[in-house]
């Protein structure tokens, strides 16, 4: 991707930093090329430059390990106030804790320390891009929906679509509990179900795989769970293929489709499911 200044010009972040060497250097960079930078010394001090400047800010670019408060526990207080803002971590790490709980966080992106300038840039004005378009996105459909929405005949109207819909939509979920291989996981990546055709395939009970993480079956586990933090940021299902590990120790591979679940009011992913294409 090609960086344009002025487009940078434009941006104000939020950078967080616990070590003293690191955040100095960074944030030489960051002031010459940004419009403006707030930096904060930990998270307490960067929630609280949050809430001074929240309306302001374009992105917050924060590291996971500080003391007083956790990068995780900073963008948990960040999205009680605005679900949408990119979060991006610099972090040494790449454990898969860390990567389950970012991705229920729906935590934009993470780059690895030591820290390449442009990379990081290059995500920063990514993910920038995409939270401006969301954003101009969101007010643009709101006040078409008002429109549309204006009278009782179109609401009536789309009422009925909708229940329609609803119906196909349940006739087809019953199809794919019934005769199609498929994994239901929560945003952790723990199992909560499994259809009774996976279970078929695999010769496993429902209750053996039952709130057992997704390695239990897998022996790539990390790369399910680049497909959860993929499919969170393209907001839609993502295909690939994959082994999994029978009850009699045998690896099956399958070509399969990962969904994310939206099923709460809070806009967060609840969980994902995987469906499985029988074509070997």
């Amino acid at each position: 991707m090609q960086i344009d200044l002025r487009e940078l010009k434009q941006i104000t972040v939020l950078y967080v930093e616990d070590d003293n060497v690191i955040r100095a250097q960074t944030l030489s960079v960051f002031e010459k090329i940004f419009k403006k930078v707030y930096v904060g010394k930990d998270g307490k001090q960067g929630v609280n430059l949050f809430y001074n400047h929240k309306d302001e800010l374009d992105v917050i670019v924060t590291d996971l390990n500080m003391p007083k408060m956790s990068g995780l526990e900073l963008a948990e207080e960040v999205h009680k106030v605005s679900k949408y803002i990119p979060v991006i971590f610099t972090t040494a790490y790449t454990d898969e804790e860390f990567l389950i709980k970012a991705i229920s966080l729906n935590i934009d992106s993470y780059v690895t320390k030591p820290l390449k300038i442009k990379e990081l840039t290059t995500t920063i004005l990514e993910s920038v891009k995409k939270y401006k378009e969301s954003r101009n996105l969101y007010k643009t459909t709101k006040a078409l929906a008002n429109e549309m929405l204006s009278t009782k005949k179109d609401y009536d109207e789309l009422k009925d679509s909708c229940d329609l819909l609803e119906r196909e939509v349940s006739f087809y979920k019953f199809l794919a509990e019934h005769f199609i291989s498929s994994i239901r996981l929560d945003k952790f990546g723990i199992i909560e179900e499994v259809s009774n055709q996976f279970t078929n395939i695999y010769k496993y009970s429902i209750m053996d795989l039952k709130n057992k993480p997704i390695n239990a079956i897998s022996g790539n586990a990390a790369n399910i769970q680049k497909k959860m933090l993929e499919s969170l940021k393209r907001k839609e299902a993502v295909g690939f293929n994959e082994k999994f590990i029978t009850a009699d120790n045998e690896e099956l591979e399958f070509h399969n489709i990962l969904y994310p679940l939206y099923e709460n009011k809070d806009e967060y992913a609840s969980g994902y499911i995987i469906y499985q294409s029988l074509e070997r």
